[in-house]
């Protein structure tokens, strides 16, 4: 995800590879703690989403 530093809950994210839109921040950060957050099986780190191990 192309995350900028200075993100507001309304800022626009898209994909970093395809450049495809995702949605807006709070929405996607929203989404990633229902689906268990950093306690799941993945990890949002500077705007990768990264799955443990």
């Amino acid at each position: 995800m192309q995350i900028p530093a200075d993100a507001t809950p309304s800022t626009r994210i898209s994909c970093a590879e395809c450049g495809r839109y995702l949605g807006i921040w709070d929405e996607l950060q929203t989404d990633f703690e229902q689906q268990g957050g950093n306690d799941g099986v993945f990890r949002l780190d500077k705007g990768r989403i990264q799955k443990l191990d």
